[in-house]
């Protein structure tokens, strides 16, 4: 008994002697219990999760009081996951995946590492950028070596995350320009990508006649913003009588929400509809319906999409896809993972946001493996 209670006074007055954590201690020590919590995708992330937080809680510690963003940035790198983000950063945070990327690349069978997209309006666009090229350095450093730079603890093997350090390599830091070796039909070139990833465009929508009754309309990255419905909705009424409606969504990296999205599906649809299945960790899954808006568009649908169709972009194409109300043609799209919930970090103005339920089309295929049944630009 005297020695129980003389280890309970030494641990009792360990804990007294011990300096208060400081608020970047703090955050990092949430973000480690948070996570295993309520992370949907943790199980299969969960093998280096306590190496990355020893990590940082020994930078937190070297900090010597000062906030270093960075190091809640380097421990939820451990995720591999780009749909994993703070609310905040600085001149030298990581460009966010896809919202920050201009080209998306691959690793091939023969250890080649290819560009697989380019995004539409950026500057690797404009300096010719095409898929197919062999991607042979980045800064100088073969594509892996400058992906471990991402790649902190753990298994650097695992595909997966061979993948997402890949394009976190080429996506870069804000605060650096990536200077890019690339190689086509045996000739080598250089590209230089820096600054922000491409063109913005004021207008939710953009529209057009794509040829004689074929219209198009472009979300503009706008499915967050509320006047986007109407736009939506003015674009539709100017092009008029048409039989075929392109719908591209290939500019929807920011994701957005449901209220937003919905009335723009519901064009379509002259019943309420099926559109997505809703997977929460901890209760049974259910289904997503969409209820129709009038008047109705009584047109043939195509969809296009590509690598920065993100998150609600994702869950448009898979919706219609599984109404059977459009064809979705292009590139696999961005791959963000689940539906994402954000937590205050320390009780300020820092929250972190993550999936805590996955997504899925009616088929059960999860929104960030499903891919277009058409390929296509």
């Amino acid at each position: 008994m005297f020695l129980a209670l003389a280890s309970a006074f030494a641990i009792t007055q360990a804990l007294e002697d011990a300096a208060p954590l400081s608020a970047l201690q703090q955050d990092v020590e949430q973000v480690c219990a948070l996570v295993p919590e309520h992370y949907a995708y943790f199980e299969s992330r969960a093998a280096h999760w306590d190496a990355a937080c020893d990590l940082a809680r020994a930078e937190a510690a070297q900090s010597e009081g000062a906030y270093v963003l960075a190091v809640l940035e380097g421990l939820i790198d451990a995720l591999y996951d780009t749909h994993i983000n703070l609310n905040t950063n600085n001149q030298t945070s990581p460009w966010l995946i896809p919202s920050g990327s201009q080209i998306r690349v691959a690793e091939q069978a023969d250890g080649q590492v290819v560009v697989t997209d380019v995004r539409t309006g950026s500057r690797a666009e404009g300096l010719d950028i095409r898929p197919g090229d062999v991607l042979r350095t980045i800064n100088g450093q073969a594509p892996m070596e400058a992906a471990l730079r991402r790649m902190r603890t753990g298994d650097t093997d695992l595909p997966a995350r061979r993948d997402w350090a890949l394009n976190a390599a080429v996506t870069g830091y804000r605060h650096e320009a990536r200077r890019l070796q690339l190689e086509r039909d045996g000739e080598v070139f250089e590209a230089t990508l820096g600054g922000f990833p491409a063109r913005r465009t004021g207008t939710p929508v953009s529209y057009r006649m794509h040829a004689p009754g074929v219209g198009l309309i472009r979300i503009n990255n706008s499915l967050g913003r509320d006047e986007t419905v109407a736009a939506f909705n003015a674009a539709l009424a100017e092009l008029g009588d048409i039989d075929t409606l392109i719908l591209d969504l290939r500019d929807t990296p920011g994701g957005g929400n449901t209220s937003v999205a919905e009335p723009i599906l519901g064009r379509f649809v002259q019943t309420r509809t099926a559109y997505q299945r809703i997977e929460p960790t901890d209760a049974p899954a259910w289904i997503r319906h969409v209820d129709p808006v009038a008047p109705y568009a009584d047109v043939a649908l195509t969809v296009r999409v590509g690598g920065w169709t993100g998150s609600m972009g994702e869950g448009m194409a898979i919706g219609l896809d599984a109404m059977g109300r459009a064809e979705v043609i292009g590139r696999p799209m961005a791959g963000l993972a689940g539906g994402t919930e954000g937590f205050h970090l320390s009780g300020g103005d820092l929250m972190l946001w993550m999936p805590t339920y996955n997504l899925a089309h009616l088929d059960g295929t999860p929104r960030h493996e499903w891919v277009p049944p058409a390929r296509g630009n």
